[in-house]
């Protein structure tokens, strides 16, 4: 059992969480090497003293079957699982039990992860991982309860003839057009619908996902006929493969039933197409005003 006295852990954001695991040198031949005896800044160099480090819990950190319970986190599903959250195996003994922590998505259908640990032979790594993706895995994915999401980076202020000209460096419709990826990046952004549009508006890098975008933090709604070159119209429901957002440039004819569109497509890469998206009844996709545009 755990036998470390549970004191109050003060909030971290997920980005100071990652820097702090990056502080081990993980994957490199400055890496911390793993011992369940031996201490670094007073955590132990195993793979729950890593995550107590990271998470700043007290000194040395709880071991893997405390850092499961209430104390220190609350359990979430594998579909909510966000840069600095963990996966964690707590059965067994201390020589099978295992905890990692998640970065991101290592491809667009959630088979495997990058994950930061503390592992047995070798030390602080980070590679791609699937602990708690397949069915009966021991592996469960957990919250800690001082963990805080970044304060959105206030985006700069960009006229709506820079989006479009933003928009066109990545070659829409061209053979040098840049490919669909969620994994992959291009100047930083990552090469997906949300990426390219991050990258348009001169968001922070790698981009706000979808659902974010549609936050106050980047746009506000507006009626569809108040569409202006440089707004959004995005749909913003279900999953990451489901979810799209495109860049408004011009009505396609007078009767406003269609419109040229900037996007970055799944299957294609960034285009310049007509689309109707919005235009129809019960349709998921709404207008939105990038809150920095002028």
């Amino acid at each position: 059992m755990d036998t470390m006295a549970a004191v109050a852990a003060a909030p971290i954001t997920r980005s100071q969480m990652i820097a702090r695991a990056k502080t081990w040198n993980p994957g490199t031949s400055k890496r911390v090497p793993y011992s369940q005896t031996k201490t670094r800044g007073g955590y132990r160099t195993d793979c729950s003293g890593y995550v107590s480090m990271a998470l700043g819990l007290g000194k040395p950190g709880p071991i893997t079957v405390g850092l499961a319970k209430s104390t220190y986190t609350r359990s979430i599903k594998i579909a909510d699982l966000r840069r600095g959250d963990l996966l964690i195996d707590a059965i067994g003994s201390n020589t099978t039990r295992h905890v990692v922590i998640f970065d991101r998505w290592a491809n667009a259908k959630r088979t495997s992860y990058w994950a930061y640990e503390q592992r047995g032979g070798y030390g602080t790594d980070y590679r791609t991982r699937s602990y708690g993706l397949s069915s009966g895995s021991e592996y469960k994915p957990y919250r800690a309860l001082n963990i805080r999401e970044d304060a959105p980076v206030p985006p700069p202020t960009i006229t709506r003839a820079q989006v479009i000209a933003r928009a066109k460096t990545w070659s829409p419709a061209t053979a040098q057009r840049v490919p669909y990826s969620q994994t992959k990046t291009r100047g930083g952004y990552r090469t997906d619908g949300s990426g390219y549009v991050s990258m348009a508006l001169g968001l922070g890098k790698p981009g706000p996902i979808t659902v974010d975008l549609a936050k106050p933090a980047y746009t506000k709604p507006i009626a569809m006929n108040q569409l202006l070159q440089g707004d959004l119209v995005i749909d913003p429901v279900g999953g990451n493969t489901a979810r799209m957002v495109v860049i408004f440039d011009r009505w396609a004819d007078a009767k406003h039933t269609s419109y040229w569109a900037y996007q970055q497509r799944a299957g294609y890469g960034t285009d310049h197409r007509i689309v109707t998206h919005g235009l129809k009844a019960g349709t998921q996709f709404r207008a939105y005003r990038p809150v920095r545009i002028r």
